[in-house]
């Protein structure tokens, strides 16, 4: 799918996210109803399409809504005022032909590439359960998500963007050459790299390649408490901030209740969360995270301003269900005193 058809993308985007295309499907469930389905709960779990047809009958009539971990964070940027872009891959089918509109209504420009994959893909689906306590499982089918091609990145306007934000799931799927390639446009271009390391199984699974992209190319980097003591094998998460500390790495550790960790160069800052009355649904806190530390980035807040952006807007998303903020971030940040 061309720029074009994709409505035309605008101004050029501060901030291009680039990440598995996929639509939600939220359900508040039991936890037996989790275990029940043969899911590890608390994690990300990867089903294929039969498994995706069983689930979308055992957990029918959930909330739809177009996202994705790095759409996510995107829809997230534009509700603090930015201009993001997300880059990924739909099939030509119900759920696919309403992705862009969808983002598109929350302010996000989106380039779709054109869905290569296997025979009877459809668009990428994400069974998110959340349990009572706010805990949640999700089951994602990735489907054409993940037929993302490195020959998409080449569409995106790279040139002016001012951070390339990538998820770790694309290690999971053939969508990995498009990362690959987004990061060679990225240095070649001297644009800051952004990475989430999205699931403590990812980096168990791709150890080795992750470990060298944060060493060596990484310049910004997002992973909660479980996600970076997987990544260095360390015994507790300040000796995994000094691991990774460098000059050149801003790095960004969340602790859940404890709040998160601001990490440049030997300094690590902590900042607390923000109060929330009732937490509900935690889908989407991470990314959206992401989204409000990027955001401070960008317009040129200090590390710990940015986590404390973040951290605003992951209290929003957690007070709620779902992964899109129902409140402004920006003014949300107005009145927090984050906005100068």
């Amino acid at each position: 799918m061309s720029q074009e058809e994709n409505g035309g993308i605008g101004p050029a985007p501060e901030i291009v996210c680039v990440g598995h295309a996929i639509v939600d499907i939220v359900n508040f469930v039991e936890p037996e109803e989790v275990s029940a389905n043969g899911l590890r709960p608390g994690t990300m779990n990867l089903i294929d399409r039969p498994e995706a047809l069983r689930l979308g009958k055992a957990f029918a009539g959930g909330r739809i809504v177009s996202g994705g971990s790095a759409a996510n964070t995107a829809a997230g940027i534009a509700s603090f005022g930015g201009s993001p872009l997300f880059v990924g891959t739909v099939g030509d089918d119900p759920l696919g032909n309403g992705y862009a509109a969808d983002l598109g209504a929350a302010g996000v420009a989106c380039i779709l590439g054109a869905p290569v994959g296997e025979d009877g893909a459809s668009t990428g689906q994400c069974f998110v359960l959340v349990t009572p306590g706010a805990d949640r499982t999700m089951a994602t089918y990735l489907g054409l998500a993940g037929a993302l091609t490195a020959e998409t990145m080449d569409l995106a306007p790279l040139a002016e963007t001012q951070v390339i934000y990538f998820e770790g799931y694309l290690y999971d799927a053939l969508a990995r050459a498009a990362l690959e390639r987004g990061v060679e446009i990225a240095k070649a271009l001297g644009t800051p790299v952004a990475l989430s390391l999205s699931d403590p199984y990812l980096a168990e699974r791709h150890h080795g390649a992750l470990s060298k992209l944060v060493e060596t190319t990484v310049d910004i980097l997002f992973a909660n408490e479980t996600e970076i003591l997987s990544l260095t094998h360390s015994s507790d998460v300040k000796a995994a901030a000094a691991a990774i500390a460098r000059d050149d790495l801003v790095a960004f550790i969340t602790l859940g209740p404890s709040g998160a960790l601001a990490v440049s160069g030997g300094e690590i800052v902590e900042v607390p969360v923000f109060p929330v009355d009732n937490v509900v649904d935690t889908t989407g806190a991470g990314d959206l995270f992401a989204a409000g530390a990027l955001f401070g980035l960008v317009r040129g807040a200090s590390p710990a301003d940015c986590a404390r952006l973040g951290a605003l807007a992951a209290a929003e998303i957690i007070s709620h269900a779902g992964a899109r903020p129902e409140r402004s971030l920006a003014e949300l940040a107005s009145e927090a005193g984050l906005d100068s």
